[in-house]
């Protein structure tokens, strides 16, 4: 019996050693959470136009080795910065460069990005079958700090969106509970191509500059759709405020590709009356008014 209980141990041991690097994966290369060869190509699915990311050029910095990652959105300025310690700066040549996620993070760690805007929290890595391999995928939760001199995730922060990062693929999905998440369709990496890609580009039509719609329907009770365009990628802010000026409600705040976009704002608890939705992006600001009538 002993004998037999012994075997079984070793087995249980066997098996566990096996698999240990599958579950616990040790040494990844940050640079392949964030592919850079020069034609990578992603395309994605959402609420609106695909977004398609191309690797136009990467450099190295010779003093760490740390690596900027250019796509074909805006060729003159990087939108990452990956560091050999795991750090991953989001727009490292902007005025506020975001810590956007520490890849070496423990599950439930959590720091600061952007001062008094995003703190992030590593909520889990495991392994996960990406178009049929397997690899690591680790899922970033995004939050707003509960008061702005927060550097972790306190109570009160409030969750905004969360991503998933696959080891060899980048950005798998970002999803924020409320709207249709933006999923990976496929993408194209050092040449070997996953999933489906090419079904179509952005449209030649792109809006010359920043558009805010009138909202419809227009009077509402107790819902209605906000649609908005943009010429370039951009960080999206749409807000509403009361007839005083008081903000009501953050509705979307966000990068977007070039296009068109719908959004709901949705408010029961509003009284009938004039209100303001504003969209702000960059340097614009668009106001329009829309009527409440309970």
């Amino acid at each position: 019996m002993e004998m037999k209980n012994n075997t079984i141990r070793n087995l249980i041991i066997g098996i566990s050693l096996i698999f240990s690097p599958l579950i616990h994966p040790q040494n990844l290369d940050p640079y392949k959470f964030f592919p850079a060869h020069v034609g990578d190509h992603w395309e994605y699915t959402q609420n609106g136009p695909d977004i398609i990311y191309t690797v136009i050029r990467d450099s190295v910095d010779q003093k760490d080795s740390s690596r900027f990652v250019f796509y074909n959105y805006n060729p003159s300025s990087a939108q990452y910065k990956i560091t050999r310690d795991y750090n991953v700066i989001q727009f490292p040549q902007s005025v506020s460069p975001g810590h956007f996620y520490k890849l070496n993070a423990k599950i439930g760690e959590s720091w600061l990005a952007v001062p008094g805007f995003w703190v992030v929290k590593l909520m889990d890595s495991s392994q996960a079958y990406v178009f049929g391999k397997q690899t690591t995928v680790k899922t970033f939760a995004f939050y707003r700090p509960a008061h702005p001199s927060d550097t972790v995730v306190t109570a009160g922060a409030y969750l905004v969106y969360w991503q998933k990062l696959a080891y060899g693929f980048g950005m798998i999905s970002q999803e924020d509970g409320a709207y249709q998440p933006t999923l990976l369709r496929g993408c194209r990496i050092d040449g070997v191509t996953y999933g489906t890609v090419d079904v179509k580009e952005l449209p030649n039509d792109l809006p010359s500059d920043f558009i805010l719609y009138q909202n419809y329907p227009n009077p509402f009770n107790p819902s209605t759709t906000i649609s908005f365009s943009i010429p370039r990628y951009s960080n999206v802010i749409i807000k509403v405020f009361d007839f005083l000026g008081r903000e009501i409600q953050e509705i979307v705040n966000n990068y977007f590709s070039p296009g068109t976009y719908k959004v709901e704002f949705n408010e029961r608890n509003l009284a009938s009356g004039i209100y303001f939705y504003q969209l702000i992006t960059g340097k614009t600001t668009r106001t329009l008014k829309m009527m409440l009538q309970k």
